[in-house]
């Protein structure tokens, strides 16, 4: 008995040694890259608010080996695929960022992107094209090539929210609403995700906008940005204007935040409730904007 123990003994260690053999032999050989992506806290969650739609694009760019490679959701589901990239080996190791949407050509550092955030642009089909992403992973090796990209909003995000107040107008009669003080000019890095403002003028939104009370308005995409004097002004149809200013912390518009203003149409003035949501990222404000 002892024997048969001793000989099923040695041939596990020869086993062993075996799979040992295996696994170094295939140690040098290249490791390919797999490919996940998430916004924020979904993996559902796309640049316009959905999910990710059918042939959405990102560029890859994997260490010094593969440059801006071009990667698609066939499916939008957040698994993306393209010519395939492979690390050199199990110990290979190097950092990995994306960006959203994809541009330039595969093989070439994208260049820095210029482009308008002026409302006509502001519509479903278009705010994707500048609701710019990024994601950066750091000590990626072979070893574990599986890559998930959380990807974070670059951009700024603004929504109004109308409510009426004690004897002012119906929010319903609001038949336009300006907002003076915001650059709507800016360039986004796809090499470093920095999204910024020129060093422009100020440009007017002027929105003719269907309110409904306590529904947010639909909201704009803004470059980050150091703010002076943010002014809104609205009209209602009988030709009565109420303004008020926008106050944002520190004169700021960061990266990655969401404001919403509630705004309480009173009888001779507009009282504003300013704070953020939770779908990027999670700020929350204190201050008033303050009457004209």
């Amino acid at each position: 008995m002892k024997k048969y123990i001793i000989l099923a003994a040695a041939a596990i260690n020869l086993a062993a040694c075996n799979n040992d053999d295996v696994v170094d032999n295939y140690a040098d050989e290249p490791v390919a890259a797999r490919i996940t992506a998430t916004i924020g806290r979904s993996a559902l969650s796309r640049a316009s608010e959905e999910k990710w739609a059918d042939g959405d694009e990102i560029g890859i760019t994997l260490g010094d080996l593969y440059i801006n490679r071009k990667h698609t959701t066939e499916s939008g589901d957040g698994v993306f695929s393209g010519v395939p990239m492979y690390f050199r080996n199990k110990q290979d190791q190097m950092s990995v960022s994306a960006y959203y949407p994809y541009s330039g050509d595969e093989g070439s550092v994208p260049a820095i992107v210029e482009t308008s955030t002026e409302l006509e642009r502001q519509t479903v089909d278009e705010q994707p094209d500048f609701d710019f992403l990024y994601a950066r992973v750091d000590n990626v090796s072979g070893a574990a090539p599986n890559i998930n990209f959380a990807f974070k909003h670059q951009m700024c995000k603004l929504s109004l929210i109308f409510r009426n107040g004690n004897g002012g107008t119906d929010v319903s009669k609001i038949n336009s609403c300006r907002i003076d003080g915001l650059v709507l000019e800016g360039t986004f890095n796809p090499v470093t995700g920095e999204c910024a403002a020129k060093n422009a003028s100020a440009a007017p939104i002027e929105m003719k906008p269907t309110v409904v009370e306590n529904a947010e308005l639909p909201h704009l995409i803004l470059f980050p940005q150091t703010v002076g004097k943010v002014t809104m002004r609205i009209t209602d149809t009988e030709e009565q204007e109420y303004s008020c200013e926008l106050n944002f912390p520190d004169n700021r518009l960061v990266s990655g935040n969401h404001y919403v203003y509630t705004i309480v149409v009173k009888k001779t003035a507009l009282s504003v409730e300013q704070y953020a949501i939770t779908d990027w990222t999670e700020t929350r404000l204190s201050s008033d904007g303050q009457s004209e």
